[in-house]
């Protein structure tokens, strides 16, 4: 599913779960490194060198850099992500520029070009789907995790945003459209308290906003979605699972549907495409 055999962010591998070992300690002689004789005396961690710790910020805000420019479709797929070129593009070594690509590459988003170089990932078709697939499981539980909690001033807002969608669809700006659906769709799950589920989501949600980038930015206008908008949320004034859980797998795989035609029409051309949504 994912380019070779990468986990995605927020999951676990099998290897994750097998009980290891404790590894044997080394006798110190450094009493700074011995184990505390009195109960009540804690040990003292030894001071880090400061390059370190500004090495692994900066790859940091390397790596989330790239990822954010990758996400947003400014760095194109199959775009080349040498060490060397990436250090002199950001003015840094390539200590940094190592650790940030190896990075993109563990969550699937850049793939192997060669021995040190590596290229920004290709979405398949497969790995949409396989997605989408994950993500409407993990959103209906969020949201109906979200409508328990949920104040009557919630469900108030969230008719209002409705409203404001149904008259924004048909304006030619696009951009008061889409801060709209951002609201309504922030607010859907604003009330969930699972921290786990919403950390999970979180970084499955990088996928979402990159294919969405690469193959349909815009919210959708059609009178379907805005149907379907409306019935999701008067399920989740009712907290009714069994049918929130149906319309936003209905929903969101309609949405994948959207990204798969419009992916395999950017592939027919041999590359990207203008949005014509």
């Amino acid at each position: 599913m994912f380019p070779n055999g990468a986990y995605p962010p927020g999951t676990v591998s099998p290897a994750d779960y097998l009980v290891k070992e404790p590894l044997p300690m080394e006798k110190s002689t450094d009493a700074a490194h011995q184990p505390a004789t009195d109960p009540g005396e804690a040990m003292v961690m030894q001071p880090l060198p400061a390059s370190t710790l500004q090495r692994t910020n900066l790859a940091d805000q390397l790596y989330e850099l790239l990822e954010k420019r990758i996400l947003s479709g400014e760095i194109e797929p199959g775009t080349k992500l040498s060490e060397e070129n990436v250090a002199v593009a950001c003015g840094v070594s390539r200590s940094p520029a190592r650790e940030a690509i190896t990075r993109l590459e563990r969550i699937g988003l850049a793939t192997r070009a060669g021995a040190r170089d590596r290229m920004v990932a290709t979405p398949t078709e497969e790995m949409i789907r396989d997605i989408f697939e994950v993500w409407w499981i993990l959103d209906a539980g969020r949201t109906y995790l979200a409508s328990l909690n949920a104040a009557p001033t919630t469900h108030r807002r969230l008719y209002e945003l409705l409203n404001r969608m149904e008259t924004e669809s048909g304006n030619q700006d696009s951009n008061e459209l889409t801060a709209v659906s951002q609201e309504f769709h922030a607010l859907l799950k604003s009330g969930c308290s699972n921290q786990i589920l919403t950390c999970i989501i979180r970084d499955y949600g990088k996928y979402i906003e990159w294919f969405t980038h690469l193959y349909h930015e815009h919210p959708d206008p059609s009178e379907t979605s805005r149907t379907e908008h409306r019935q999701i949320v008067d399920a989740f004034v009712r907290k009714d699972l069994s049918a929130l859980t149906e319309l936003i797998r209905k929903h969101i795989l309609r949405h994948r549907d959207l990204i798969v035609e419009r992916f395999v029409r950017a592939r027919g051309d041999g590359g990207s495409m203008e949005d014509d949504a």
